[in-house]
């Protein structure tokens, strides 16, 4: 048991290896003890190295059949290996022999409206309600209140009603102002509905560690490091087997609408929201030449920038990706063009655009659970915006053939069109299937899941009109 406690307790310190060697000690001793086999399943996970981490995860299952938190992990595995079908039905048997549990009602629901199956996560998160009050009640209410019908919203305020003060995390707090939020939107009661946006907001604008000033010197090195020397010398001859494309931009732009409509042509494929530049090509840039991003892009060595390709390419392997051109959607990755340049000098990079208002309204009125400011506050996301435009203004002036833009407006006005000239732009021909994206099961887990499972309408377009006077009010005041 104490080697089962230190092994736990490295696994905590993500001290992996030290982990794995221990929790294969207790299996030498015990090959059945479930614990074992689950820190394995999920040091597995953290390496992703998904394959392995099923066959730990399914073991682990079999000896800890009361637990749940293996059927959870061995579900987001066979999602991480494009199985969904698999990870649904470990859900279902999770929730037959757990019925009796909030957590993984919401945990099912959430699966639901990330693979579209709207009806299906509307009822589970309404059998949720039904069993014993937890804190995840209140997130299933927040998730309901955007899938009900209007007479069924009043039922649900009550039901939100009876959590209140039951919760000191401000998380739960700020949880239940979207829901209300939204609740009163639903309602027309458009002057309710902003109040409670905006006490959600303030609570999570204290959560906030930092604020979008901050990141200006960053910014300034930035547009420093990769200016007219830096794009000016001889770049690498590449030959990909692949064409990357960059969907980049502000947040709520459009980007999760314009990949699956996208993905739905036979030569794409998406790697998603992937973090892979920031977490692993530009630590080991910052090792290898010892200085910080963005300076340890502007001369790194060709064999340098080799070793990055071959980590992206990786990348796209353990997304199964085959399809000739690869996706990555990350919106903040606008800040990483010099280094993608670097990279791939053929790269497709697209930036979406939208009216200003109706960006940061559509950004104010979601919930974001992250730590950064500009997902909360209005004055803090015109700050970044304007830092977005000034990055893309100059990359632009820069690598003009590199780079196409276009505006969410016209996406949603001119659907057929715009996708056509997208396609040109990324050297592939039109297919009409990609106009029937809202039939695809492909998973969406961002703010946009249910959005994009419905035809193209134009209501998005107007829908801030009618905070309008609260955004200039919020806008106009000092940060």
């Amino acid at each position: 048991m104490l080697l089962l406690d230190r092994a736990t307790e490295l696994l905590l310190e993500n001290r992996l290896r030290e982990a794995e060697f221990m929790f294969k000690q207790v299996l030498k001793q015990n090959p059945k003890n479930g614990k074992a086999l689950f820190g394995l399943g999920r040091i597995c996970m953290r390496l992703e190295q998904y394959d392995n981490a099923i066959y730990y995860l399914k073991r682990a299952c079999e000896h800890l059949p009361k637990m749940l938190d293996p059927l959870y992990a061995l579900a987001d595995a066979f999602i991480a290996v494009g199985s969904p079908v698999d990870a649904k039905t470990v859900l279902e048997y999770a929730l037959s022999v757990a019925r009796h549990n909030a957590q993984i009602h919401y945990h099912l629901g959430q699966f639901y409206l990330d693979h579209g199956f709207i009806d299906n996560a509307y009822q589970v998160f309404k059998k949720g309600l039904d069993c014993p009050a937890s804190g995840v009640s209140v997130f299933m209410i927040f998730e309901l209140m955007q899938l009900v019908r209007p007479d069924e919203i009043p039922r649900l305020i009550e039901r939100l009603n009876e959590f209140e003060n039951k919760f000191e995390h401000p998380k739960f707090h700020i949880v239940a102002y979207h829901a209300y939020a939204t609740a009163h939107q639903a309602l027309g009661e458009n002057k309710e509905a902003f109040e409670y946006y905006k006490k959600a907001n303030e609570l999570q604008l204290t959560q906030c560690t930092f604020r979008t000033a901050d990141m200006l010197p960053f910014f300034s090195r930035l547009l420093d490091t990769c200016n007219d020397d830096f794009f000016s010398k001889p770049i690498d001859k590449v030959k990909s087997t692949f064409t990357p494309v960059f969907i980049v931009g502000l947040p709520r732009t459009g980007s999760t609408l314009l990949e699956q409509i996208l993905t739905q042509h036979s030569q794409i494929g998406t790697i998603g929201e992937s973090i892979v530049l920031s977490d692993k090509i530009v630590p080991y840039l910052e090792m290898r030449m010892e200085r910080n991003f963005p300076d340890c892009i502007y001369d790194p060595s060709t064999s340098m920038l080799d070793y990055c390709r071959s980590v992206y390419v990786d990348e796209i392997k353990k997304h199964r990706v085959q399809e000739e051109a690869v996706i990555n959607k990350l919106p903040s990755n606008f800040q990483n063009i010099g280094l993608i340049y670097k990279l791939f000098p053929n790269a497709r990079i697209i930036r979406l655009t939208r009216e200003f208002k109706a960006n940061a309204w559509s950004v104010y009125s979601n919930h974001f659970a992250e730590n950064e400011p500009y997902f909360c506050s209005l004055t803090e996301f015109a700050l970044y915006a304007d830092i977005e435009k000034q990055v893309m203004d100059h990359f632009s002036s820069q690598i003009k053939r590199n780079i196409y833009q276009v505006s969410y407006e016209k996406l949603i006005e001119e659907p057929e069109r715009t996708i056509q000239k997208i396609l040109n732009f990324i050297y592939l021909k039109y297919e009409p299937e990609c106009m029937e994206f809202y039939k695809s099961r492909a998973k969406v887990s961002t703010l946009s899941k249910t959005q994009v499972r419905q035809p193209i309408h134009t209501r998005s377009l107007s829908r801030w009109q009618t905070f309008e006077a609260q955004i200039e009010k919020e806008l106009g005041k000092p940060t």
